[in-house]
């Protein structure tokens, strides 16, 4: 069973509904880059490393490839991968105000439509039931006694009542999400 460590952190920004409560966030490792695990894969799989970085540069570019053209692309045991984007919507009256000539009753209003509504293209993600399960199964631990430290450097912060002087070019803490 894999272990994924969690830490506390508060929520710090005032202008946020969570203002001050206390969340688990994932206490992530180091990253891995794709030549340790391609030497991993050379480990599980009697591949020589260099053929298995050689394969998965062409998995990563025909992957890229497909996304691109309009394919989503399954990865089994893993999840499906498409592109989905964010768009402006319009109403007839939006429409009205660029196209003076649109009439909703004899028009469909899909016809004067564009990609110029399209504001940005992101990757979507939906993993396979298989890697649901295997997160519904990941043993969660914390280290309390880091918890506890953090609890108490924060009550003896918030104890002096005293505030720190604002740098008048960082006003971050002061701006809405």
């Amino acid at each position: 069973m894999a272990t994924v460590k969690i830490r506390l952190y508060r929520n710090n920004n005032q202008y946020n509904s969570g203002y001050k409560k206390f969340y688990g966030k994932v206490l992530h490792s180091t990253e891995i880059d794709v030549a340790t695990l391609c030497a991993h894969v050379a480990m599980d799989s009697g591949v020589e490393q260099a053929q298995v970085a050689i394969i998965f540069d062409a998995i990563a570019k025909q992957m890229k490839e497909q996304l691109c053209n309009g394919h989503p692309i399954r990865v089994d045991g893993i999840g499906t991968f498409k592109i989905g984007v964010t768009s402006k919507g319009m109403s007839e009256s939006d429409v009205k105000k660029i196209y003076p000539k649109f009439d909703p009753e004899k028009e469909d209003i899909r016809k004067y439509l564009s990609a110029r509504q399209v504001k940005k293209a992101h990757i979507l993600f939906k993993p396979t039931e298989e890697l649901k399960e295997m997160l519904r199964s990941v043993k969660l631990t914390t280290d309390k006694t880091e918890w506890a430290s953090q609890l108490a450097k924060e009550k003896a912060a918030a104890s002096e009542e005293t505030e720190p002087e604002e740098d008048p070019e960082d006003n971050s803490e002061n701006q809405q999400p």
